[in-house]
Order: C-alpha cells, then sequence, then structure tokens
C-alpha cells in the first residue's frame, strides 16, 4: 500500500459518518470498503425492524476496511432513535426525578443489553450537562437535573453500567451545555461562566465520570473565559487539549459533536471545522451526513496531513485510541452472529424491560404544588398540545386501565394565538381540565391559555411533561404534576398514576425558587 493509501486509510478511522436508510446503497458500501470512513451513527430512519436492524449492523460490519464504531443517540426520553423496536427509556431527569441511583444503573444495564445484541458497541450518552439555565433550548429533561453532584451521581451509575456491560459510553457535551440560551444545532452557543463557576458547576459532573467513560464529547459552545477567540469547545485547541487532554488528564477518546451542526458549519464549513477539530485535539469526528459530506471531511484532513498543516502523529494517535477503545469493548454476542438464540434473548430483554422501564417512568413522576385529581368523580377534559413528535395519548392509556372514567381530549396547538385561547377556554369552561403542558416558559401562548382556564374551570390540574419551568406561568393553577419527560413511556406512567394504580412519589431534581 502506498504511503497515500496508508494517510487516506488512517484519517478515515476517525471519521463517523451516517447511512441514510435501512439498506446500504453502493456508494456507502464503496466510502466504507475504502476506509474513508471507521464508523457510523445510527438514526431512526436506519430501523425498521429488529430484523431488519441487525441485518444493517451486519452489513456495516462486514464493508468496513476498519474496526468500526457504530453509535446511537438513545438517551431515553425525548432522545431516542430505536424506542420504537427496542425497550424505550425514560429521560435523565426522570431518572433523576426517582431519587433512586438503581433506577439508573438498571435503565443504562438494559439499554446496553439490547444495543450489544444489535451489534452496536458505542452509545452517546449520558448527557453530563447541569441544567442551570430555565430557557435552554436543546439540554432540558436529557439533564439529570440542576444540581452539579445529583448530575455527577447519575452520571457515574450510568458510566460504571454501561462500563461493566461493555459498551462504549461517550459522555457529553463537554464542557457542558446547561446555561446557554443557543441549541448548537442551529447556532454556535455561548457559555459566558467564569473559571470558578466552570469548575463549581459544568465541570463537576465530568471531573467525577472520566474515569469510568471511554470517551468524551465536545459540544460546539464557546467559552469566552477559557478561548478568547470565537472557537467552540469542538475546535478550540485550549479547551479540547489544554482543558480536558491536559488540565483534568483524560486520555480516553474525543469525538466532536455533529460537525454538520450550524454551530460550527455557519462560521467554518465542514472541511475547515474538521481540520480544526484535529488540531484542537479530536480523535473522533461526527459527520452526521450524506456521502458527500464524509468526503468532503476526508479530503479536507487528507489535504492538510500532506501539507503540513496537521502533524500525521496526530492521526496516528488518534488511530491509536480508537483501536484501545474498540479492543476494549469487543462485539462478542452480537445479532451479527445470526444466533437464533440471541434474537431470543433480544426479544426477551425488550418484554422485560419494557416493564421495568415503565416502573421507572412511573416512580419519577412527582407532585409540584398541591395534589392528585380525583378523576372517578367527575367527567374530565384533557387539553393535550399537538406536537410534532410526541403523541401526548394520555387519553388512550387512560381508558385502557380505566375504561369506567369518564373522560374526553381536545388538543391545542403548541403555541397558542389570542383566538386559540379564546375558543378552549370557552369550550373548557366549567369542566373538569387536566392540562398537559410542554415548554410553556418557551412557548408563551401556552401561559396565556393556563391564565385563561384557571378561574373558569370546576377543577384543574396542570401536568408539565417537560422541564418543570412551566410551574412559573401555572399561578392560577392549584394541582400541579410534572412526568420530566414527553414520551408515550412517560404518559403510560402517568396514566398508571391517575388511575390509582400507583403512587406519584417523585422528587423534582431542578431547582423551580420558592416563589412557586
Amino acid at each position: 500500500m502506498s504511503d497515500l493509501a496508508n494517510l487516506e486509510a488512517a484519517v478515515g478511522k476517525l471519521i463517523l459518518g451516517k447511512v441514510a436508510g435501512t439498506e446500504l446503497t453502493n456508494e456507502e458500501i464503496d466510502l466504507m470498503r475504502s476506509g474513508t470512513i471507521g464508523g457510523v451513527t445510527l438514526f431512526r430512519a436506519n430501523a425498521d425492524s429488529l430484523e431488519q436492524l441487525a441485518a444493517l449492523v451486519q452489513a456495516i460490519r462486514r464493508n468496513m476496511l476498519h474496526d468500526p464504531i457504530i453509535a446511537v443517540d438513545q438517551e431515553g426520553g425525548a432522545v431516542q432513535r430505536f424506542d420504537k423496536l427496542i425497550t424505550p427509556l425514560p429521560s435523565a431527569m426522570a431518572v433523576a426525578a426517582t431519587g433512586n441511583l438503581d433506577s439508573a444503573r438498571a435503565m443504562a444495564r438494559l439499554s446496553a443489553r439490547e444495543l450489544k445484541l444489535l451489534g452496536l458497541n458505542c452509545l452517546l450518552t449520558p448527557a453530563l450537562d447541569v441544567l442551570s439555565n430555565s430557557l435552554n433550548p436543546v439540554i432540558g429533561t436529557r439533564s439529570f437535573g440542576s444540581d452539579p453532584h445529583v448530575v455527577r451521581e447519575y452520571g457515574m451509575a450510568v458510566c460504571q453500567s454501561l462500563h461493566a456491560s461493555g459498551i462504549m459510553a461517550v459522555g457529553k457535551h463537554f464542557p457542558g451545555h446547561g446555561d446557554t440560551l443557543e441549541d448548537s444545532h442551529k447556532h454556535l452557543a455561548v457559555n459566558r461562566a467564569d473559571a470558578r463557576t466552570l469548575w463549581q458547576r459544568e465541570l463537576v459532573p465530568f471531573r467525577g465520570c472520566l474515569q469510568y467513560l471511554p470517551a468524551v464529547l465536545t459540544g460546539h459552545i464557546w467559552l469566552p473565559s477559557v478561548d478568547s477567540d470565537m472557537l467552540p469547545a469542538s475546535l478550540s485547541e485550549r479547551v479540547t487539549t489544554g482543558m480536558l487532554r491536559h488540565y483534568l488528564g483524560f486520555d480516553g477518546l474525543i469525538f466532536t459533536d455533529d460537525l454538520l451542526m450550524d454551530g460550527v458549519q455557519s462560521g467554518w464549513g465542514l472541511g475547515e471545522a474538521a481540520v480544526k477539530a484535529v488540531l484542537a485535539g479530536a480523535d473522533v469526528l461526527l459527520v452526521c451526513g450524506d456521502v458527500n459530506s464524509a468526503r468532503t471531511t476526508h479530503a479536507a484532513i487528507v489535504e492538510a496531513v500532506s501539507s503540513g498543516r496537521i502533524h500525521q502523529s496526530a492521526i496516528r494517535k488518534a488511530g491509536e485510541r480508537i483501536s484501545r477503545a474498540l479492543n476494549a469493548v469487543g462485539h462478542e454476542d452480537s445479532l451479527e452472529k445470526d444466533d437464533a438464540q440471541l434474537r431470543e434473548r433480544l426479544r426477551a430483554s425488550i418484554t422485560a424491560g419494557r416493564t421495568q422501564a415503565l416502573a421507572v417512568s412511573a416512580a419519577a413522576v412527582t407532585v409540584l404544588r398541591g395534589c392528585l385529581p380525583d378523576l372517578a368523580s367527575n367527567k374530565w377534559i384533557v387539553l393535550a398540545p399537538e406536537h410534532p413528535l410526541f403523541s401526548f395519548d394520555l387519553v388512550r392509556h387512560l381508558k385502557a386501565l380505566r375504561p369506567d372514567i369518564n373522560i374526553a381530549e381536545r388538543r391545542y396547538p403548541l403555541d397558542p394565538d389570542e383566538n386559540d385561547t379564546h375558543r378552549t377556554a370557552g369550550a373548557c369552561s366549567g369542566a373538569n381540565v387536566l392540562y398537559l403542558t410542554f415548554r410553556a416558559i418557551r412557548n408563551h401562548g401556552q401561559i396565556d391559555l393556563a391564565t385563561a382556564l384557571a378561574p373558569t374551570c370546576r377543577s384543574n390540574t396542570a401536568i408539565i411533561t417537560d422541564v418543570p419551568y412551566d410551574l412559573i406561568g401555572l399561578h392560577g393553577w392549584q394541582d400541579c404534576l410534572a412526568t420530566f419527560d414527553p414520551s408515550d413511556l412517560a404518559m403510560e406512567a402517568l396514566a398508571q398514576i391517575l388511575a390509582g394504580q400507583e403512587s406519584a412519589a417523585g422528587k423534582c431534581p431542578v431547582t423551580l425558587g420558592m416563589n412557586l
């Protein structure tokens, strides 16, 4: 093999690409066989059935020149790709609301077991972000909470369990995305905390978990107090190498967040961002785009090495770290062996796992104010938001559990306008109402609707389905519950609580303030 071919293969090992659908295309196969990428991140579009997904993973392994990293974002709650096929998981914040570290351990072991049986070896979790900004648009219930020490303890429980289960955990989003006002998918996020605050808040979970983490993912977050150059952590040598590698002593893999996110694309473009990430000290570059995106990334890094901008030793060291991390994981006992016994183990895990996950979700439901409603005594209307991702199908679950309950559903727009509010409040006048909110603190029309509903309803209970900060806008609502999770699993668990089958014993893992 020529020097150029060796270089091209070595660079490809650092790039984690994406496949478009449920089967590999010829172009994707060429990309893998040539060594232009070193693995893939899988998404919902790649998962149609268990058999198909297992076959896709087999095909990826069979066609890759490199021993591949096969990763997925399967955090739980609002962020999970395979929840329609394998056990759906509660959100991180819901797990923390149980007050039980064993719940975190159990959910991590369950997730690792099923992903390994499917042939995956890398899980892009846990999120170690401390949710300190109530207006944060992207982290929300992906965080274990607002107390850095609670986030550390739950993060450690997850990291240790994933490590023991033989899957590569990736802690994120270093150095912490919980205090930003920006979503790095859309803009460069900024954390303006000073060095002392970073040490006492953002870095506490990472400091606690690094010894158990084989990998850390850097976010597209600019720290002005650390780097005067307006660079996200993912492209900043001061943050990636200076803070994470040298100051905190981390010797594992460093991933970047997806380099196609606008938090880096808008400022640097894909090729330059990839080069800067390697110069900053990253080992694995997430490029969650098409074949051309992977090729652009690969060509830019090869050119930078050939021109001397990137030293070959950086590529070599990154490759060595990747090999070391993969050797520690292995991929034995996975469905790539096409073993009927393994398939049966997976199906058994899914059956038992759903019951286990549902119990954790039910244990998370929290009475933030007042008490639980008595649904058996009157007719009730459930007001649920129309959302593109979440069904909020509480009524269906309630009717399945308690067909004797007289309950109906009415939908409202996610951010209702004045006409929507007038029409909905009029229809609910004199009724008993369960009002499901979703990020009302950002969708202000929900707060206007809550204000209009409160004095006209006979009885009212608000159910906050995502971040509990919605409580700020619910002054007229005496009874307020929280699920910390908008998923269908959480709605089923909530139905158990409201139907009287379980008690609401959760505790809010976010500081809301005494005046609420």
